[in-house]
């Protein structure tokens, strides 16, 4: 857990860099603490600087000035604030970090889980490694790799190099932005850091709002859908991608550096073929389990409704197991227990209870009520940098805030598991769709009757998937009008405001997934995991409790899964069928029968509508540039009575966006 930051000023600046880079940081403190160190370059020279926050080791090791000393003439200062949860810190890994000759600085968030692997390279290429720390494997595997070194990173990171020899600005972030890197570039300045807050306020970056992203948020319920954020201005550099940015002139080159890719083809089933991918599967899951093992810190595993969220208690049990008995760790010393994220205090938790006695664990629970959501909701909305869509955040705030209380250090969340395993209702009927037009009737038979449910769910399903064929089916112009009447929110945007934007919504349109693989792609690499990805990372930094993604951070386990043809995902009207078979024997057969039992969460129908008079004060004519507010307060207490999913959701979208332009803009 951490922070990075830094300004380049391609020409001479008005105002020393240092107070640009101390602004930067200083937004920041959220983040990290416990160690803090900043540096400014200009020429021949490379000064070294403490902030407030500076660990005292680092101070005694090497006595340095505060960063308001720095100079003025400076073209170039980064800065960095560590949040670990580890007590072993090193002092000589403090960032920022450079190599034995000064020629390579450089700024880490976030984590490289082969680390000790890319040790070993280094050390058979002649190097030597003097703390262990990553930023010293990232460092001086940048040395003999050069840009080589993103295609051997295991990890969720972001990270920036300054390469003095070849006078240039190298990073990249993580393959499926686990950790989040947003940065400002125009004719004078560039400017990057851990959070949109960080950026956004400095002089020379426009304090308006872009209207395109703030379509895509109110329409298409989307965040950060392209690389311009929602303030104008300031861009995201997009998971799996890499920069360069040349000096003196500031010529900027960003490339993917990773990207899933599949194909709609349905293959002939194979019961051999099936076993050796679920063979795979279980392997790379175990492997995956063991990287995320770190005995001695308290660690809590998040369990939802869905299957996929019991996987890592249940392997890290085995992997344990399979260790040799010397070796072989006392399981509480690795995992405290099972965490459930509830909104009804009273609620049954007796299936969630058996699993704990199964795995010898504590259950540790977290209630979310409509009091903690009324009185953190400024702070959640200011945390977050931008609006989001759905109001788990709010939960998973809680359940944050509780570990903290108890102790817990880590907490292992499923985020990314149900795209990767191919296991939500939306799954199945893309799914069927796909076999249906491919023409394979008897499968799609044999799977409609045999998934689970009664016969008006199977009904329904088939009659969203007619209407959903015919939609498809029509002719571009129709289908935008009939996705337009469709939706009640359409008569509350401003006509101007539908009309400049259109195209975003013609485009969504014409990238409708046209198979389950490539359905698994745009939520897995686009805005459905996303966002859950950055409230994670603002709820985890905030907190100071680690949080680990198992699912969205192993490149190999992603492409293996969405490259698997859809065949064998669903099988017998079951979803996650492949993750089934790879976990049969570790987890108990009762409870791979029995999905929907694991836990029911009751979420909380009526916080917006209990609100709604507080609420109600962020409709303000600030907004009328999107939408018409005096039509929405006029028919409010209309919209909140006559609830339903659809309206509650567009509802909780122009409320956030009016607390976050009040919490921005004002």
């Amino acid at each position: 857990m951490s922070a990075i930051g830094g300004i380049i000023a391609l020409t001479k600046p008005d105002t020393p860099i240092r107070e640009f880079v101390t602004q930067i940081m200083d937004r920041m403190p959220h983040r990290g603490r416990q160690d803090q160190g900043y540096i400014t370059i200009n020429g021949n020279y490379v000064k070294e600087f403490f902030g407030s926050d500076t660990h005292s080791a680092v101070r005694n090791l090497s006595p340095q000035a505060q960063i308001h000393e720095a100079p003025s003439d400076a073209w170039f200062a980064m800065g960095y604030r560590l949040g670990m949860i580890y007590p072993d810190f090193h002092p000589k890994a403090h960032q920022p970090y450079s190599n034995d000759s000064k020629t390579v600085w450089a700024v880490l968030d976030g984590e490289i889980f082969n680390s000790l692997e890319l040790a070993k390279k280094i050390k058979a290429e002649g190097l030597s490694i003097e703390t262990d720390d990553q930023i010293e494997i990232l460092v001086k595997g940048y040395q003999l790799w050069h840009e080589r070194i993103l295609n051997m990173l295991e990890g969720s990171f972001s990270f920036v190099l300054y390469d003095r020899t070849e006078d240039k600005l190298f990073g990249a972030r993580d393959t499926f932005g686990v950790k989040p890197f947003y940065y400002s570039h125009d004719e004078n300045y560039f400017a990057f850091g851990s959070e949109l807050k960080s950026l956004f306020g400095l002089p020379f970056i426009s304090k308006k709002m872009s209207k395109s992203a703030v379509y895509d948020y109110l329409i298409l319920g989307q965040s950060e859908t392209n690389v311009q954020s929602l303030f104008r201005g300031i861009s995201e550099l997009s998971p799996g991608t890499a920069f360069s940015l040349l000096l003196p002139k500031g010529s900027i080159k960003i490339w993917s550096y990773f990207h899933l890719s599949t194909d709609s083809k349905i293959d002939r089933y194979s019961r051999n073929k099936v076993s050796t991918l679920a063979h795979r599967l279980r392997k790379s899951l175990v492997s995956n389990a063991g990287s995320h093992l770190s005995p001695g810190y308290s660690t809590a595993y998040r369990i939802t409704s869905d299957l996929e969220s019991i996987v890592f208690p249940y392997l890290l049990k085995e992997s344990i197991r399979e260790m040799r008995s010397q070796e072989r760790p006392d399981p509480s010393s690795i995992y405290k227990g099972i965490y459930a994220s509830v909104y009804d205090a009273q609620q049954d938790l007796e299936y969630a209870n058996k699993m704990t006695d199964e795995l010898g664990v504590e259950l540790l629970s977290a209630t979310c009520t409509f009091r903690d959501f009324t009185e953190n909701l400024l702070k959640v909305c200011h945390l977050q940098d931008i609006p989001f869509t759905n109001l788990d955040v709010f939960a998973q705030f809680k359940m944050l805030d509780k570990a903290k209380e108890i102790g817990v250090n880590i907490i292992v969340e499923p985020i990314g598991g149900p795209q990767l395993f191919s296991a939500s209702d939306s799954h199945f009927t893309q799914f069927m769709e796909d076999v249906l037009l491919k023409g394979q009737y008897s499968l799609f038979l044999d799977n409609l009757l045999n998934s689970p449910g009664p016969m008006s769910k199977k009904l329904n399903m088939i009659f969203l998937l007619s209407k959903k064929l015919l939609f498809k089916t029509t002719a571009d112009d129709i289908r935008e009008t009939l996705f337009k009447n469709n939706q009640e929110e359409f008569s509350y945007i401003k006509d101007n405001f539908k009309d400049r934007y259109a195209k975003n919504l013609e485009n969504s349109i014409k990238s409708i997934p046209e198979s389950l693989n490539q359905l698994l792609i745009n939520e897995f690499g686009g805005p459905v995991v996303k966002e859950r990805l950055r409230t994670t990372d603002r709820n985890s930094q905030y907190f100071g409790v680690e949080v680990r993604l198992p699912f969205a951070s192993d490149r190999n386990l992603a492409d293996t899964m969405i490259k698997s043809s859809s065949i064998y995902k669903v099988r017998g009207g079951q979803t996650g069928n492949l993750l089934r078979k790879a976990m049969r024997g570790i987890i108990p057969e009762t409870t791979l029968k029995s999905r929907d039992q694991i836990l029911r969460l009751k979420k909380e129908n009526h916080w917006l509508l209990d609100a709604r008079e507080e609420l109600k004060e962020f409709i303000t004519p600030d907004l009328d540039d999107f939408i018409d507010s005096r039509k929405v307060k006029k028919d409010w207490d209309q919209l909140f009575l006559n609830s339903n999913t659809k309206r509650d959701d567009f509802l909780w979208r122009v409320i956030n966006l009016g607390i976050w332009r009040h919490l921005y803009f004002n």
